[in-house]
């Protein structure tokens, strides 16, 4: 049998093979078990936590005996019995510690193999595991909660900005049913979340409730659903479904109490003037759409004819703070010349009646998006505080002239696809006043 060409070839072999292998885990995972073969060099040379292991097991060797001769450290190292890591996981830190081999690494098991990465001091996969993409997360609730418990804030922190982006969708998943009920109530807490309406918060977890029921054997009636619920119930934002939502889909389910349901309706009757202290309102009533920061982007497409035409384009709504923010764009000639300059603002504003004396203090980065590699985006930063006299627009009537803009060499504008990319970062205070 020919031998490999390379070394990356022959170390993968050492493993594979277990040839000369002289210590052996065998990996526990319940009921499932599997011996793996491994080589001490090349474990020690990865790892200080292997290292002081055989090194400790060197010792033995040297002090002890058996039948009257040294020991040798493969003598005294016997089996090493793992029961707190998968086996998937271990594998796949013995592939990178062989061959750096990141193969193995996938939205499934990459919280396990960041645990044994962990566990074992393999930084370098435990740096790959942190960049594995949030997006590609078989559950992103559960790295989150893992993330946490690992001290990986950041890493966390990325798992939960993607939850507040994308909740409406993932709520209706699968993987929302196989969270506990505390990391449910620390969910629906959550102003940042992104949906469509509370009503989708109750759907989410009134299908949940009924998982836990089958999953504990309980009939699904409505005293078991509001048990299985607990503290989560009371995150849920009832005042915010439309009264007949409410009173169509929520109330004939029986879940809350006579005295929850006439405390909501009772809201929905007088939402400025409060709940008699009769019917306490036990229900959060602020809005969802709570985002700390965010980011709007619009791509004006057959760019060199609104560059040539006063024409004006605006950008879909993001919500920050509960406002509504969206780019304004139009083109315009500079007074007194013939130079023609792009217009880029932004605006603020409120779409409900009830918000009144608001204001709000924002930084903004105007931005124009690099269509080419290696160039920078056209940037300007400037504050200001948007308020309910003037909710409006902001920023630059004439941001940058059309010629520099559509000039090739900034990489600003996509010649082939006649295209500018407008962005805004908004990074917008505690709104004051009104009832933000």
């Amino acid at each position: 049998m020919s031998k490999p060409d390379n070394l990356a070839d022959r170390i993968k072999l050492l493993l594979s093979s277990g040839n000369d292998a002289d210590v052996h885990f065998l990996v526990e995972e319940g009921d499932e078990k599997e011996e793996l073969s491994a080589h001490k060099l090349i474990l020690k040379s990865a790892s200080d936590v292997f290292e002081a292991m055989f090194r400790f097991d060197t010792e033995n060797a040297k002090n002890g005996a058996v039948d009257g001769k040294a020991a040798s450290s493969s003598d005294v190292i016997g089996t090493v019995v793992v029961t707190d890591v998968q086996i998937g996981a271990f594998k796949a830190m013995l592939n990178f510690i062989y061959s750096d081999d990141l193969s193995a690494l996938s939205g499934d098991n990459v919280m396990a193999v960041l645990y044994t990465a962990k566990k074992y001091h393999i930084t370098g996969l435990a740096k790959a595991c942190l960049a594995f993409p949030v997006p590609k997360l078989c559950n992103v609730f559960l790295a989150f909660d893992q993330a946490r418990l690992l001290e990986e804030k950041v890493f966390a922190e990325h798992c939960l900005d993607f939850i507040d982006e994308n909740a409406d969708k993932l709520i209706k998943s699968d993987a929302f049913l196989q969270i506990d009920q505390k990391l449910m109530c620390e969910i629906l807490s959550r102003d940042q979340l992104k949906i469509s309406g509370e009503v989708e918060i109750w759907n989410a977890a009134l299908r949940w409730a009924k998982e836990q029921c089958r999953q504990n054997d309980k009939e699904c009636t409505a005293p078991n659903v509001r048990e299985v619920l607990g503290p989560a119930l009371f995150k849920i934002r009832f005042p915010l479904i439309p009264q007949d939502e409410f009173s169509k889909l929520i109330v004939p389910l029986r879940v809350l109490k006579h005295e929850e349901i006439v405390s909501v309706l009772l809201y929905h009757s007088h939402p400025d003037s409060g709940v008699p202290d009769i019917f306490p309102l036990q229900f959060s009533t602020k809005k969802r759409i709570y985002m700390r920061k965010g980011r709007i982007s619009m791509k004006i497409e057959n760019f060199s004819k609104f560059a040539n035409k006063n024409e004006r384009r605006h950008s879909d709504a993001v919500y920050v703070k509960g406002l509504k923010w969206k780019i304004l764009a139009h083109s315009n000639v500079r007074d007194g010349t013939e130079e023609r300059c792009l217009g880029f603002f932004v605006n603020c504003s409120t779409e409900s009646t009830e918000i009144k004396n608001w204001s709000c203090s924002c930084r903004m980065m105007l931005r124009i998006v690099s269509q080419k590699k290696g160039a920078n985006d056209y940037t300007l930063v400037f504050k200001h505080e948007f308020n309910y006299k003037a909710p409006g627009s902001r920023g630059y009537p004439h941001f940058i002239n059309f010629e520099e803009l559509m000039d090739t060499d900034n990489g600003w504008y996509d010649k082939e696809g006649d295209s500018v990319t407008l962005a805004v970062d908004v990074f917008a205070e505690e709104p004051y006043g009104g009832d933000s």
